[in-house]
């Protein structure tokens, strides 16, 4: 597995929003990272735990598989492992990607870009916005998603957002710098 960062911090935003977890990034992103089996990574998990020296008996995994290349048996491991240790493990996943190594996870974040993806099943869908809103369309939430926590993920104007939020079919939170918000006037004009 090609691992490009361990770092514990909190999780941001979503329905886990604020919770710390060891975040553990796979892939090849923009960073050289190191090539490690998942007896190597669950060391290294295991040691940060260690380093970290946590009074909380909950132990949070979060791992950042977009842009990781589906390696079945090595991620199946590391999942099993991580499950026995009594960790809570979370994924975050794209749209195009669904693979049989999911399901030892106990929370699962879809990112999408698009409006028709695959829907699989999810806990929470991440929405991507494209840079011109005129391009934005709710991403469709087949009844295998009904109960996900859906997200908007954009850096537009908050007017868009709150234009994109009021005329969509579900309900949408927001996650980023660009919060919406509503000034009701404290005094009668």
């Amino acid at each position: 597995m090609h691992v490009t960062s361990i770092r514990y911090q909190p999780v941001e935003g979503g329905a886990l929003g604020g919770h710390f977890a060891l975040h553990v990034t796979l892939g090849a992103g923009d960073s050289p990272g190191v090539s490690l089996s998942a007896t190597e990574l669950t060391a290294r998990i295991h040691d940060a735990f260690q380093t970290l020296n946590l009074k909380t008996k909950v132990r949070g995994v979060l791992l950042d598989c977009r842009e990781a290349v589906g390696e079945s048996d090595e991620m199946s491991s590391l999942l099993e492992i991580l499950k026995d240790w009594g960790c809570v493990r979370f994924l975050w996943v794209n749209e195009t990607t669904r693979y049989a190594w999911f399901d030892p996870s106990q929370h699962i974040v879809v990112f999408v870009k698009s409006q028709h993806w695959p829907n699989f099943r999810v806990n929470e869908i991440r929405y991507v916005t494209p840079l011109n809103p005129d391009e934005w369309a709710e991403p469709d939430v087949y009844d295998v998603n009904g109960g996900a926590y859906c997200y908007l993920l954009s850096a537009a104007p908050k007017s868009e957002l709150l234009r994109f939020v009021t005329e969509c079919k579900r309900p949408w939170g927001i996650i980023g710098r660009a919060y919406v918000s509503v000034d009701f006037p404290l005094k009668a004009e």
